[in-house]
């Protein structure tokens, strides 16, 4: 009985720690559009991506905002809240077009693979 108690215990742990952290984890929605603190927090997005000179930083910032507004879009439309699904998927829109923009000024092809 403790051979199988050993054996699933070290199963579990190993499945544990191949699995990547990114595919468990789902991005937080974050200020949602019609909130106050909303205008706030696009615009310190926009800073932020002005502020980041490197592409590869850029691309990958990008990606982050966007995945932010598919889980607000998400969210919205769970509270059937149409305008706000619209707003959010066309911000998405607007951070994969910069994240694909990026990626094609990276000079060192090896990154842009990842």
């Amino acid at each position: 009985m403790k051979k199988y108690l050993i054996l699933a215990m070290f199963f579990v742990l190993t499945l544990a720690l191949i699995s990547p952290v990114s595919a468990l984890a789902k991005t937080k929605a974050g200020t949602k559009s019609g909130s106050f603190f909303y205008f706030f927090d696009k615009a310190f997005e926009k800073t932020n991506l002005f502020f980041t000179f490197r592409a590869e930083k850029k691309a990958k910032k990008a990606l982050e905002y966007a995945d932010e507004r598919l889980a607000e879009a998400e969210e919205s439309a769970s509270e059937n809240k149409p305008e706000a699904v619209a707003e959010a998927m066309e911000n998405y829109q607007k951070n994969i077009s910069l994240a694909e923009t990026e990626a094609k000024a990276i000079k060192d092809k090896a990154k842009t693979k990842t």
